[in-house]
């Protein structure tokens, strides 16, 4: 398995790069996170790296860190999220953005990815919340705490904005009806909050 690149960076793009090492040039796909932080071509370079075996090929893939190929080992493993899908999710998110919006349950901001419509964003949340706890972040790109209601939040605020409130309103409302309801039934929270506004 190779773990790690370190060498010469001999070509570089938006979606891929070349790392020269013994003699060699490795083509490994890169994320635009990935891309932003290379150095400039004839310069050294290190890359954490994910070779993925296929029947037909040997694909091998490069991370700017350690949590980023952690992330897209965690990505592939999602029905209906190949490599490539899984590098333009980590193109379009930090490492902890998109860790923070699967733990969040964020679908509507995953879903904003090429490739992963609703439902599959969906299932990115459901099967992925747990082992992401496992990925040891640093403590400067760790992910903020999630806030458990914040989907639920969502729900009850949407559902009041599409009546006609002003959402500066509604969230104020919303959060003062979950701080003090102890049921996380969502339509009984849309009625208690409802009596809040009518207030």
């Amino acid at each position: 398995m190779i773990h790690q690149l370190t060498g010469t960076l001999l070509e570089k793009a938006s979606s891929a790069a070349v790392v020269g090492v013994g003699g060699i040039g490795f083509e490994v796909g890169v994320s635009l996170y990935t891309y932003d932080r290379l150095p400039e071509v004839g310069q050294s370079v290190t890359l954490h790296a994910y070779l993925l075996v296929r029947e037909d090929a040997l694909l091998l893939y490069g991370f700017h860190d350690r949590v980023e190929r952690e992330l897209f080992a965690r990505l592939i493993t999602v029905s209906g999220i190949g490599a490539r899908t899984a590098l333009a999710a980590l193109s379009g998110f930090a490492p902890a953005d998109l860790a923070q919006a699967i733990l969040s349950g964020d679908s509507r901001r995953l879903s904003g990815v090429p490739g992963i419509g609703k439902k599959t964003a969906e299932r990115m949340i459901v099967e992925l919340r747990d082992k992401l706890l496992t990925i040891d972040f640093p403590p400067s790109a760790a992910p903020a705490a999630t806030d458990g209601d914040a989907p639920l939040k969502r729900d009850v605020a949407s559902a009041l904005i599409n009546f006609g409130w002003s959402p500066v309103v509604v969230e104020k409302a919303v959060a003062q009806t979950l701080a003090e309801e102890t049921s996380r039934d969502l339509s009984y929270l849309i009625k208690q909050t409802m009596k809040r506004l009518y207030r």
